[in-house]
């Protein structure tokens, strides 16, 4: 039993280090490099395996209406939703149709981007507020 710990833990840490060194992966290595420091065996487990379960994601996609659209000097939409958020076009190059009281979609991209999405037509964003 103890061979299984010291291999799951090895294992851990390989899987930690390997790859690119994203902020989760320094999070994953820095809650794991926590759990070696206990000395207690069922002590030491209980922590790998809290610190090896996924934690909560960030909301992926959020539904809302639009209540007000600004175009900025470039052509590029500023759109409010109901829920309070504002989203800035990233690039005015597509046209984009857009009015008040569509239904919109945000969805969460990797390394922090944004796609507002109106039926079958998505644009790159970022939000403002």
């Amino acid at each position: 039993m103890k061979v299984l710990r010291m291999f799951l833990a090895a294992a851990l840490l390989a899987a930690a280090s390997t790859g690119p060194a994203l902020a989760a992966d320094d999070e994953l290595a820095t809650r794991i490099a926590a759990c070696t420091r206990e000395k207690d065996d069922a002590l030491r487990l209980a922590c790998f395996d809290r610190a090896a379960a996924p934690q909560e994601p960030a909301a992926k996609r959020i539904g809302a209406t639009v209540t007000a659209i600004e175009t900025r000097t470039r052509g590029e939409l500023v759109v409010t939703l109901d829920n309070g958020q504002v989203w800035a076009q990233k690039d005015s190059g597509a046209y984009f149709p857009l009015k008040v009281g569509d239904p919109v979609t945000i969805l969460a991209g990797t390394l922090g981007s944004f796609r507002l999405i109106s039926g079958n037509r998505a644009t790159a964003v970022t939000r403002v507020q």
